[in-house]
């Protein structure tokens, strides 16, 4: 059956001589592999449009019987333009989708794991600054959306409210399902310790929207770090056989 479906381009790999082979997360569908036959060649109705990070309108023949399907059209919906502009978007637009296609499973319809991706790619690409902030925000909505959020104002282990020992400035442990007090942290030394300003950020960006004014969050090396280590490792310890972002390796050695 011929369908049209909104989508975000994961990942394109060249094919035979001319065509490409891509990945998509699409709004009805969820994930999807395509074929683009003659996508490589000069005169293409597909262009640019199969570049990762793309948001896109596609016309798809699709058999229930195939792992890939045909691709018939694709045009841009909203050119994302920045995020090929700028090294430090590009980098967290890239890091996002691939999260996308590494924790997704083929032909699982998600129109919130549409949505979250979107607004991710939509924000990088206006924001005029601390883009990285918007993958922080990511990284926790899509721990949500899979469903393991972690808690952040409460002691996972006893129930207890941290905030009063935020404003103390302790320092905090983190569990597999979320924060521990510094009374329960003593207990857990090989768990991923925090300072109180970066659970103070975990918490803002847990409870906020993404948005423009969000991007003005001011954040130090130290807290970039332990926020990295934190959110990537609480991913870690819940989904099997997810380890580092190729992505992010070849980022990291050019920023």
């Amino acid at each position: 059956m011929i369908v049209k479906t909104d989508a975000i381009v994961l990942s394109a790999m060249k094919y035979r001589d001319t065509s490409k082979i891509v990945r998509l997360y699409t709004r009805e569908f969820g994930k999807l592999s395509v074929i683009a036959k003659g996508a490589r060649d000069s005169k293409s109705k597909f262009r640019s449009a199969l570049e990762p990070m793309s948001f896109v309108s596609c016309v798809i023949y699709k058999n229930e019987n195939r792992e890939m399907q045909l691709l018939s059209q694709c045009d841009v919906v909203r050119p994302l333009r920045y995020l090929s502009e700028d090294l430090e978007k590009m980098s967290v637009a890239m890091t996002a989708i691939e999260l996308v296609d590494v924790v997704t499973h083929a032909e699982e319809q998600n129109a919130s794991f549409f949505s979250l991706i979107l607004d991710l790619l939509e924000t990088v690409n206006t924001a005029t600054k601390n883009a990285v902030v918007a993958l922080y925000w990511f990284e926790l909505r899509l721990a949500e959306l899979l469903g393991f959020r972690p808690e952040l104002h409460d002691c996972s282990y006893c129930r207890k409210n941290v905030e009063r020992e935020i404003a103390e400035g302790k320092k905090f442990s983190m569990a597999g399902t979320g924060i521990l007090c510094a009374a329960c942290s003593e207990d857990y030394d090989a768990m991923e310790r925090i300072s109180s300003g970066t659970l103070r950020v975990l918490q803002r960006l847990q409870d906020a929207e993404i948005s423009a004014s969000l991007m003005n969050l001011h954040l130090t090396l130290v807290s970039k770090d332990e926020l990295r280590r934190t959110l990537r490792g609480h991913l870690q310890k819940h989904i099997d056989g997810f380890r580092g972002l190729k992505s992010e390796k070849v980022f990291a050695a050019v920023l």
